[in-house]
């Protein structure tokens, strides 16, 4: 998968989008970061993840928003924040990256997930 641009939305900037930025630029590091609500900008693409905007969650078009109603939800009902999102789908790969031994992979995740992520709005 190549992917070009990672886009979240322009103005203030909150933990959410920064962590969401933190894990995907460390997993495409040649990946251009656009922060717009240009609505060309979040129109989805194959060579783009667009998170904490763009009004979706959409695994297949790589939009990981949670502003929209209903917003999406865990297995125990609260609501993920994009960061949330971009965790459970990308914070694997990240730990990978990071050189975490693959036995430890999913407890590390579950655990940075419990103590961490869901505390991240």
């Amino acid at each position: 998968m190549t992917i070009n641009y990672l886009v979240t939305h322009s103005g203030g900037f909150h933990a959410d989008e920064l962590l969401s930025s933190a894990v995907l630029t460390r997993l495409f590091p040649e990946a251009d970061l656009l922060r717009s609500r240009d609505q060309l900008c979040i129109t989805p693409a194959a060579d783009k993840i667009i998170y904490d905007v763009g009004g979706d969650y959409d695994i297949e078009a790589k939009i990981f928003d949670h502003h929209q109603s209903p917003s999406p939800l865990r297995d125990d009902g609260h609501p993920f924040s994009s960061f949330g999102l971009i965790w459970k789908h990308y914070g694997r790969a990240y730990l990978l990256s990071l050189n975490v031994p693959s036995q430890n992979i999913d407890p590390i995740h579950a655990q940075l997930d419990d103590d961490f992520v869901l505390t991240i709005t």
